[in-house]
């Protein structure tokens, strides 16, 4: 089979006309126009992954500003523009945006060389280690949020949240034993949570605290759906045996399926839909079979994507098949216990830099903040969405587990 080959410059073109707004909002075009910290940080990854530095500045100054959370250097999850009084109204973090934030800060110094984004990623990949790696048990676990997934039942989790090269990758920025032991018992849990006809993982699952199987959280639908798809792509992003992503692959090949490969399956009835999942299906379906050796045809395109999400998964696929592995994090037995500090000389830089910038911003001299376009204009309305069952739809209210009244 012929080596896998990077996607083009042309692919970001297609991203960034159709879902960046010209202030370094990621629109996602499923969800009446909101964005959030994963869209801002899959679209810095992707910036710094094609050497966008404009569009990448661009990202990440709208992200820091409207989405930073000072007390951990994390991130708010949603920043909803048709509430003019309160566009941030949760102020709970997604853990999959800040990991994606902190690698696209990473890679934006390796190829920038700018010390302030590599103080930036240290003082995220710290927040991350402090508010979202626990203990349960013997597990070490990657909570969804800072709050509201721990209750008497157990720890609700998103085992797609666990983007291996990305942990990886950070795990030497700031080194620490639980780094390896979050990939052993994230990589365990995917083992074990096999549910349904195709043993297939759940979008989110319950870790329970009376010492029972991890089972699909009763509080979500019991589904292999849209956050369930990137458990695939991440083992096979990191170049892990394929055999542990075999049954994904398997389901999605699978002859009984009328329209393949299928957008979900619901794990309790074996249900699936009467469509086929779209260009960011098709795209990881296509990855697993490269990984496996079998012919995947033409790539797929981000013009083919029917929303923002799916052409993020259509990019990741493609750059996933062509990454190299990432260097495992040090053993636990070896790895510091104490974050690495940021040199004298890397502090002094980023506090400077900083200080520039507010310095312009309160002197009127900083670059002006370009007026957001209305989600509901021709840009960001997307009449091609046949049906809204097609595409993610997100839960609305904050994140976490209900309140039990």
């Amino acid at each position: 089979m012929a080596e896998p080959t990077p996607p083009p410059a042309s692919e970001w073109t297609a991203f960034t006309r159709r879902y960046l707004a010209a202030d370094g909002r990621v629109i996602d075009t499923a969800n009446n126009g909101v964005s959030h910290s994963e869209g801002q940080g899959y679209a810095m990854f992707f910036a710094a992954f094609f050497k966008d530095k404009p569009s990448f500045d661009r990202l990440w100054g709208w992200t820091d500003r409207n989405l930073g959370r000072r007390e951990d250097a994390l991130f708010a999850w949603r920043f909803d523009p048709r509430d003019r009084v309160t566009p941030v109204a949760d102020f709970n973090n997604a853990t999959d945006g800040d990991i994606f934030i902190a690698w696209a800060l990473l890679m934006a110094h390796e190829a920038w060389a700018n010390p302030a984004h590599f103080s930036a990623a240290q003082r995220i990949t710290r927040g991350l280690l402090g508010s979202c790696v626990v203990q349960v048990g013997q597990r070490t676990i990657l909570l969804p949020g800072a709050a509201g997934f721990q209750d008497a039942a157990g720890t609700v989790i998103n085992l797609s949240y666990y983007s291996f090269p990305a942990l990886r990758a950070l795990s030497h920025l700031v080194p620490d034993r639980r780094w390896a032991l979050l990939e052993r018992d994230g990589i365990a849990l995917i083992q074990t949570a096999k549910f349904g006809r195709w043993h297939l993982p759940p979008d989110w699952l319950l870790v329970q605290n009376n010492s029972g199987p991890p089972i699909p959280a009763p509080q979500r639908p019991a589904r292999f759906s849209w956050d369930a798809l990137r458990i695939p792509l991440n083992l096979a992003w990191n170049h892990l045996d394929v055999s542990r992503f075999a049954a994904e692959r398997l389901f999605w090949d699978d002859v009984v399926h009328a329209h393949r490969p299928p957008a979900w399956v619901d794990l309790r009835t074996d249900e699936t839909p009467p469509y086929r999942g779209h260009a960011g299906v098709q795209a990881v379906h296509a990855l697993l079979r490269q990984r496996s050796g079998a012919s995947i045809g033409e790539y797929l395109r981000v013009a083919q994507a029917p929303d923002y999400f799916g052409a993020s998964l259509v990019l990741q696929s493609r750059i996933a098949g062509h990454m190299p592995a990432v260097e495992p994090a040090p053993s636990p037995t070896t790895a510091a216990a104490a974050p690495q500090e940021a040199g004298f000389a890397t502090w002094i830089a980023s506090m400077a830099s900083d200080a520039i910038e507010n310095t312009l911003e309160w002197l009127g001299l900083g670059q002006p903040e370009p007026e957001p376009p209305d989600p509901t204009g021709v840009p960001w309305a997307r009449p091609d969405i046949g049906n809204a069952a097609y595409v993610r739809g997100m839960q609305p209210g904050p994140r976490g587990l209900p309140v039990r009244r």
